[in-house]
């Protein structure tokens, strides 16, 4: 009776040893099969350049091919929605940039929501932004300007990307931090308002450093300030908007991009991801390309991208506030 009780003991084991194997055997290995990037702007864009520079690299990381998609639309909500109505399994991914904190303040119905239906996988790189005028402007410097707007309001123009874009938020922000009284003049992308800026039709735009650095260099703009807390590499003789004396400490940065997944996404996979992408954004040849973009590395954790969105909420909801923009 007893050499049978061990037998039967024995038999159990087997069996439940064999069907664990076989559902180890069963379980797919992220990732078995291509992920999906997908780039809520047009092709050509800073975003997706940066996108397809570190998708190829964490493709190679992880042994699967990245495909990039580009889906365009409505200041990227039409990306968003595509990422946040995915399925969770980790084959579909978003590159996010500071629309996902602006958005909900500039749209009234949004098909997601922006602290629920992602999953943050980490933040990928941020760029500075930099004021610049006309080379005619009076004003040499950022204290100049200050003084200008202040002798008299209303009377100096600012350009942007569009209403709402990062290049208009950054103005407004600045107008409401100094009491300034300055009129904003939207177009169509950032670079009709920079050709204009040249042309002299406006006086000020704030923009992302990549567009403005060959037309400083050329004489064409000046550059009075940047945003951040340490002055760029590409245009050491610009000051900071703090060394300028005009202290902007909710501009950390400037331009920021991050690495989300639909909500829900498995933590053992979005930890994979996180893993990649670090090791995606330490590589040398990434580092060299972000730098000839004017694109700094910045990798982080799931808890700190979270944290940065949520941040970045509270900043630019109240500006947009202040500044009485209304919502679409």
């Amino acid at each position: 009776m007893f050499n049978l009780l061990i037998w039967g003991q024995r038999c159990l084991a087997v069996v439940l040893g064999f069907g664990l194997a076989l559902a180890h055997a069963a379980s797919p290995v992220y990732p078995e099969r291509p992920v999906k990037l997908i780039i809520p702007y047009a092709a050509g864009g800073p975003t997706d350049v940066l996108g397809r520079i570190v998708g190829q690299k964490m493709g190679e990381l992880l042994k699967q091919t990245v495909v990039i998609e580009n889906r365009p639309g409505s200041g990227a909500t039409v990306g968003f929605t595509a990422v946040a109505k995915a399925p969770a399994d980790g084959y579909t991914l978003l590159l996010g940039d500071i629309n996902l904190s602006v958005n909900p303040f500039l749209y009234k119905n949004l098909a997601y929501d922006a602290q629920k239906d992602f999953a943050p996988i980490g933040l990928i790189a941020s760029a500075p932004l930099v004021m610049l005028v006309n080379q005619n402007f009076p004003a040499k410097n950022l204290q100049e300007l200050m003084a200008l707007a202040k002798a008299d309001p209303g009377k100096l123009t600012f350009g942007s990307a569009g209403a709402g874009n990062t290049t208009h938020l950054a103005m407004e922000l600045f107008k409401s931090k100094f009491g300034l009284d300055l009129v904003h003049v939207p177009y169509k992308g950032a670079n009709p308002a920079i050709n204009d800026l040249v042309a002299g039709h406006i006086h000020i735009m704030v923009t992302g450093l990549s567009g403005a650095k060959a037309l400083v260099e050329s004489g064409k703009l000046r550059a009075l300030a940047i945003t951040g807390d340490k002055r760029a590499a590409s245009l050491p003789n610009v000051p900071t908007f703090a060394e300028a004396g005009a202290s902007l400490p909710e501009m950390k940065v400037g331009s920021w991009w991050g690495l989300f997944a639909p909500a829900g996404t498995p933590g053992d996979v979005t930890g994979e991801l996180q893993k990649a992408l670090v090791q995606s954004l330490a590589s040398a040849d990434v580092k060299q390309r972000l730098k000839d973009l004017n694109i700094e590395p910045l990798p982080s954790t799931q808890q700190e991208l979270e944290r940065w969105v949520t941040q970045e909420m509270n900043t630019w909801g109240q500006v947009i506030k202040r500044s009485g923009i209304q919502p679409e």
